[in-house]
């Protein structure tokens, strides 16, 4: 079940339209129906909260490893540490298609594909000159 199945039927078992749940949470209707269709699904960590104790359920139900690797990505590395997340997550998904795979080894290639991810990223920052670092707090 994708992210927005599970949104759209936690809300529906409790009733609400899309606008209620999005003035629960602070966004607008329209981004609920994007939520809902798979669009795109919330972009902190924070919505997921707010969406999981609206609706009822746990963050886990509602954040699938894949979602949960691209979030902290973004959180780590910005607008393109997600794209490229995204990106990662969405080939491996494809990849994954076939179905002739175990889903147990299909778990762990994609997590070994994720932290070898997390690995270059890091990597790469020790040869970034000194000038274009982020400076961390």
């Amino acid at each position: 079940m994708t992210f927005g199945e599970k949104v759209k039927k936690a809300r529906k078992e409790l009733g609400l339209t899309q606008t209620e749940l999005g003035d629960k949470i602070g966004v607008s209707r329209r981004t609920i129906t994007s939520y809902e269709a798979d669009v795109f699904p919330p972009r902190t960590r924070d919505t997921y909260f707010k969406l999981a104790e609206v609706l009822g359920v746990d963050v886990n139900y509602l954040l699938t490893e894949g979602e949960s690797f691209v979030l902290n990505a973004s959180e780590q590395y910005g607008p393109s540490g997600r794209r490229d997340a995204r990106m990662l997550v969405d080939e491996l998904t494809g990849l994954f298609s076939g179905g002739q795979m175990a889903e147990e080894d299909m778990d762990e290639l994609m997590l070994a594909i994720q932290k070898a991810y997390i690995i270059a990223k890091e990597d790469s920052r020790k040869y970034t000159p000194k000038k274009y670092r982020e400076k961390k707090d």
